[in-house]
């Protein structure tokens, strides 16, 4: 009778978790597909004119900011609505244009994880291929930030897999924030206000440092100057007297305020050099005031990968700094 039981339960869990959600017909996993900074958009061949690809893929493709050579926003994969089945449905970023001249009015529409988690799925439906691509350009910033956020999710929702959990709470303990921090990643050095973590590899280098200053304004100069006095003090370069520095680029670094979950604070990305040596490559970093406003927080990504691209590495250092909680 137990073994009766214990069938029935067993075949209701499946047929509830096999259920698809509402408005779809794709079964729905947990954890969505796709490489590093790749997406798919579906557009039917018939639509695919010289005028919709050079529109589209300029704001798709857009370059990556602040990366010291030229890397697309994304990895656009093309293919037809007929073709986005199963397998694309459960793609982490999805841009579509469905075409009918059924449909009454052109609309825009952003779903958040429809069939699987973390997703993105942005859908232009209209009757005029014209007007939905006036309302891909209207959306374009929108856009790309849902897509580029979702990147970051997706990345952190990894990285929370394989985390370091005696890492995080020294993190915790030292400057009061909660990062989520991987395995991979070592103690390079530690002084009273500053942590430097690395991850290094035979082809490449990423950091994380995290450091505690007086107060002082967010502004762009004083945040370059903190970081220099914080670089040249603690982080020795490959050779003697090397040490990294914020590089003197014109617009650079791009400084925004932004909030990440309850911190209010100021992002940076940018570029650093070696003093004394030929070393260089991004930064992203983001630096909030503590709550008694006597000191700043900073933590800071950065990466050193001479031979490769760098958008998914700066990406994934990325994610790292904004998961301070």
């Amino acid at each position: 009778m137990k073994k009766i039981i214990y069938l029935l339960v067993a075949i209701a869990f499946l047929s509830s978790a096999c259920k698809p959600k509402p408005g779809g017909n794709i079964q729905v996993e947990n954890f969505s597909t796709g490489k590093a900074g790749e997406m798919i958009l579906a557009m039917d061949t018939a639509y695919w004119s010289a005028e919709a690809q050079k529109t589209i893929l300029a704001v798709l493709e857009q370059p990556q900011q602040a990366l010291n050579q030229q890397e697309p926003m994304f990895d656009v994969i093309r293919c037809s609505n007929k073709d986005l089945t199963t397998s694309f449905m459960r793609h982490r970023n999805i841009v579509q244009f469905d075409y009918s001249p059924n449909y009454a009015h052109n609309t825009y529409e952003v779903k958040k994880d429809a069939y699987t988690s973390p997703q993105i799925h942005v859908i232009i439906k209209g009757n005029d291929p014209k007007q939905c691509l006036d309302l891909f350009l209207e959306h374009q910033d929108e856009i790309i930030k849902a897509l580029y956020d979702n990147d970051i999710a997706r990345l952190q929702n990894a990285q929370r897999k394989l985390n370091n959990p005696a890492l995080e709470e020294k993190v915790h303990q030292k400057f009061g924030i909660r990062l989520t921090i991987p395995d991979s990643y070592f103690v390079g050095r530690e002084e009273p206000d500053f942590l430097w973590l690395c991850y290094r590899t035979p082809k490449n280098d990423r950091f994380v440092m995290i450091y505690k200053t007086p107060a002082h304004p967010l502004t762009r100069d004083s945040l370059v100057a903190a970081r220099n006095r914080i670089t040249k003090s603690y982080i020795q370069g490959a050779v003697l007297g090397a040490y990294p520095i914020v590089s003197e680029i014109t617009g650079y670094p791009l400084t925004d305020s932004i909030y990440i979950h309850y911190h209010e604070g100021v992002e940076q990305r940018g570029f650093w050099e070696s003093v004394n040596d030929k070393m260089g490559g991004p930064f992203y970093s983001f630096t909030t005031m503590t709550a008694d406003g006597t000191s700043c927080i900073t933590v800071d990504g950065f990466i050193y990968a001479p031979q490769e691209a760098k958008r998914n590495y700066l990406r994934e250092v990325e994610a790292i700094v904004k998961s301070i909680n």
